[in-house]
């Protein structure tokens, strides 16, 4: 038996799973922000080409994927992904606890750099291009 999916038909961007997510959460509904806020994680990722868009992808195949671009992710996103699934499929409440670990775990998400399997001469422009643009967000 499979997990469930993490995703229903709509495409959502990350921005706006994120924006579910707070308002779940601004309301104590910490089940459902929970939901969002894993899919905000995993939508991100596939926004930034670091996992592919695939329908139909459990929130363990989002964490392992994005594990390998982000080993020193790998835990959390292995942590997230377990409380995503109680919640989602295990039928346990949601916690502030468990949405804070998601928002914390996607705020370093958006500011960690991938490791590639292999580099180019190039790599270190880009970088510095990254955080001047970042800085400048």
């Amino acid at each position: 038996v499979s997990a469930p999916a993490l995703f229903d038909d709509r495409h959502r961007s990350a921005a706006d799973h994120r924006a579910a997510a707070e308002a779940h959460a601004a309301q104590g509904h910490w089940s459902q922000a929970v939901q969002e806020r894993m899919r905000a994680v995993v939508r991100a990722l596939e926004e930034r080409a670091l996992l592919d868009t695939r329908p139909g992808r459990t929130a363990d195949e989002a964490a392992t994927e994005a594990g390998r671009a982000l080993p020193d992710h790998r835990d959390r996103l292995r942590t997230v992904a377990r409380d995503f699934d109680d919640v989602a499929y295990g039928g346990r409440p949601g916690s502030e606890q468990s949405y804070r670990r998601l928002t914390e775990l996607d705020h370093d998400l958006e500011r960690s750099k991938p490791h590639l399997a292999s580099s180019t001469a190039g790599a270190t422009g880009d970088a510095d291009r990254d955080t001047a643009r970042g800085a400048a967000e």
